[in-house]
C-alpha cells in the first residue's frame, strides 16, 4: 500500500512539473505572439517581414494572461524599441528589437547635387529596413521630382532629408495671382516672397503693397480664394 502511496505521488510530482514547465514555454511564446500582433497593427508594415526579439530577461515564473502594451517615447521606428507590458497589475519596461525586412529606394547612378531625379535615377532593393537611416524612402514615386541637395553615389539609400520638393515658384520672382470669388475672377501679377512647391501656400506681394498668400497650382501660379 505503501509503495502505490509512493508511486502516485511520484506520478503527480512528475505530472505537476511538466505542466508548469509547459505553461511557462507557452506564456513566452505567447507574448512574443502578442508583440508581433500589436506592432503589425501600430506600424503598417504591410507586405514586410518582422521579427520580434524581446532582449529583456523575464522571469521564468511569469504568467500574463492578457499582457497589454503601450509604446514609450522612441526616437526610431525599428530597432531597438521601449515598451511597457502591463501584467496582472504590474509593469514591466520591454526592450524589444524590431527586425524589419523590406523594400527600400537606391540611387541608381551618380546623381550630381540639383537634379531633379526620375524613375530611372532610382532602384529598389530589399533588406533590413531596421539597419537604415531614419526616414528612407520606401516608394519611388515619393522621390520622382524631388530635387537632391547632395551628390547621391550609387546603391546609397535615399532619405527625406536629402531631398526638396521642385519649387514652381523661387523668391522674388514675378507670378501671376488669380483671385476667384463666387462673382467674378481677377488675375494679376505679383512677387513671391518665398519658393514653393506645388499645393504650397505661399505669400506674394502685389504692386500696390499688399501681402496676401495664396496656393500654388500646377502651372506656378498662386490662386488666392476670397
Amino acid at each position: 500500500m505503501k509503495m502505490m502511496i509512493y508511486f502516485f505521488l511520484l506520478f503527480i510530482s512528475f505530472a505537476v512539473n511538466a505542466t508548469s514547465s509547459n505553461i511557462k514555454k507557452f506564456n513566452f511564446f505567447d507574448l512574443s505572439k502578442q508583440l508581433n500582433i500589436f506592432f503589425k497593427k501600430e506600424y503598417p508594415f504591410n507586405k514586410d517581414n518582422i521579427s520580434i526579439i524581446i532582449r529583456t530577461p523575464l522571469k521564468k515564473n511569469m504568467y500574463c494572461k492578457k499582457p497589454v502594451f503601450s509604446l514609450l517615447r522612441n526616437v526610431h521606428a525599428f530597432g531597438l524599441i521601449d515598451v511597457l507590458l502591463t501584467c496582472n497589475q504590474e509593469h514591466y519596461y520591454l526592450k524589444v528589437e524590431i527586425q524589419l525586412e523590406g523594400e527600400y529606394i537606391v540611387a541608381n547612378r551618380p546623381i550630381p547635387r540639383g537634379t531633379k531625379i526620375t524613375e530611372s535615377d532610382l532602384k529598389i532593393l530589399i533588406g533590413r529596413l531596421d539597419m537604415l537611416p531614419n526616414n528612407t524612402y520606401r516608394k519611388k514615386k515619393d522621390v520622382i521630382n524631388r530635387i537632391n541637395l547632395r551628390d547621391f553615389v550609387p546603391l546609397q539609400p535615399i532619405t527625406s532629408f536629402m531631398t526638396r520638393p521642385f519649387w514652381l515658384v523661387t523668391v522674388n520672382q514675378k507670378v501671376t495671382v488669380i483671385i476667384n470669388n463666387k462673382n467674378f475672377m481677377i488675375s494679376s501679377e505679383a512677387k513671391s516672397l518665398s519658393n514653393g512647391a506645388k499645393n504650397d501656400i505661399i505669400r506674394v506681394k502685389t504692386k500696390t503693397g499688399k501681402i496676401i498668400h495664396g496656393v500654388i497650382n500646377k502651372n506656378g501660379e498662386v490662386l488666392v480664394s476670397l
